[in-house]
């Protein structure tokens, strides 16, 4: 058996009064004729996954809240390292036989091997100057000549360098014969023997990603 359903006028003029709108991409959603979402017959608005948020939030739905993302943007870090270096100058460069006095050659030397450190550096954060001498003569007479050397040395970087360390990590000292570094028993070996070693630490600084 064949129900047929019929609509009363009223119930007609009220399908009509509807219009039904439709994206191509989309579910439709219904309107009333003045524009306002369409609402069933116990009242509660016809719902559809088409409607926008203002049409939704007059039905009482909460409207949806803004979504911020937050991007994380990568920052530089000031690393700081320590960097260390021995210098070695061979007393023949800077001091006469037997003298413990600077040469004009040897100040020259000197600033040109500081100034390349220290151009490397944001700091120079200590130094020590140690002086050496060879096993000819007294061993005691060595020890005062090694002395006597290194402080002419430290006194000239002292006086002449542009960014040296505080008092406190400069150091000064003289081992006379007791560290050689090649044999006493050549003239090559003993000229290696005479020198000065200038230890020197400072501070560099990178900018790095964290």
């Amino acid at each position: 058996m064949i129900k047929k359903i019929i609509m009363s006028s009223s119930a007609l003029a009220l399908a009509m009064s509807l219009n039904v709108q439709a994206a191509d991409d989309t579910k439709t959603y219904l309107t009333s004729s003045d524009g306002k979402p369409a609402v069933s017959s116990n009242g509660e608005c016809v719902v559809s996954s088409g409607m926008t948020a203002e049409q939704l939030e007059a039905c009482g739905y909460k409207k949806p809240e803004a979504v911020i993302e937050v991007v994380a943007t990568p920052t530089a870090a000031t690393v700081t390292t320590k960097v260390e270096e021995k210098i070695t100058l061979s007393a023949e460069m800077l001091f006469d036989f037997d003298s413990a006095n600077l040469t004009d050659d040897a100040k020259a030397i000197i600033d040109e091997r500081i100034d390349r450190f220290q151009g490397k550096v944001k700091a120079t954060t200590k130094m020590q100057v140690v002086g050496h001498t060879d096993s000819t003569g007294p061993e005691a007479y060595n020890q005062t000549l090694s002395e006597k050397r290194a402080m002419a040395v430290a006194d000239y970087i002292k006086a002449n360098a542009k960014r040296n360390p505080t008092d406190d990590a400069f150091s000064v000292m003289g081992k006379g014969e007791s560290m050689p570094v090649a044999s006493n028993d050549t003239r090559d070996g003993r000229k290696q023997n005479r020198r000065v070693e200038i230890y020197v630490e400072g501070v560099i600084e990178k900018m790095v990603e964290k």
